[in-house]
């Protein structure tokens, strides 16, 4: 019969096997590489869908691509440091039903396109207030708020209307510093038409 020792022995033997057989199941060999690339959290590809509205153009034209750049501009923001605030305050639960609701909402494309540029910039504004957290979990109010945040007086969509218009001016010649309210009201009409 063993003692009381001897088993102390062969179960502090045993429990440095058990390590070693911990350390080997864990060894991918071939699959290391790839193994590492899946729990490595600063890869690009591994962003979530959080901030991204989806949109059905698949191209754009070269004027309201490039009118569409400059709104992008205008209204950028840090998008890391935007996520970091999103996991720090627990708030990606409440934003993915945002963002659902948000895609699946029938608003015209072209407003879903310039919503798809500003975004993270209209979240940003959003999740500054000092009431945030309320808002966050009204996800109906929430969307109500971004929508109001996009179609604000000189907000994204009427910055996008001016470029456009500056922009077609200049292809057509169309001198608009002389005719302010030639400009107004052109810029005007494309609005309404987003």
């Amino acid at each position: 019969m063993a003692t009381t020792d001897e088993k102390k022995r062969a179960e502090s033997g045993n429990v440095g096997t058990a390590d070693m057989q911990v350390d080997k199941a864990l060894d991918f060999g071939d699959l290391k590489p790839v193994w590492g690339k899946l729990i490595d959290q600063k890869r690009p590809d591994a962003e979530s869908n959080l901030l991204k509205v989806t949109t059905r153009i698949s191209k754009l034209d070269p004027i309201a691509e490039l009118a569409l750049a400059k709104v992008k501009q205008t209204f950028s923001v840090n998008e890391s440091a935007l996520r970091k605030l999103i996991n720090r305050k627990g708030w990606a639960t409440e934003l993915d039903r945002v963002i659902k609701r948000l895609n699946a909402m029938r608003i015209s494309e072209n407003k879903r396109v310039v919503l798809a540029a500003v975004y993270p910039n209209l979240l940003n504004t959003l999740l500054s207030c000092n009431e945030a957290d309320k808002e966050v979990k009204d996800e109906i109010g929430f969307i109500d708020a971004v929508l109001f945040e996009l179609e604000r007086e000189n907000g994204p969509l009427d910055k996008f209307a001016q470029e456009v218009v500056k922009l077609v001016g200049a292809k057509h010649r169309i001198n608009f510093t002389e005719d302010n309210v030639l400009r107004d009201l052109i810029a005007h009409q494309v609005r309404a038409g987003l």
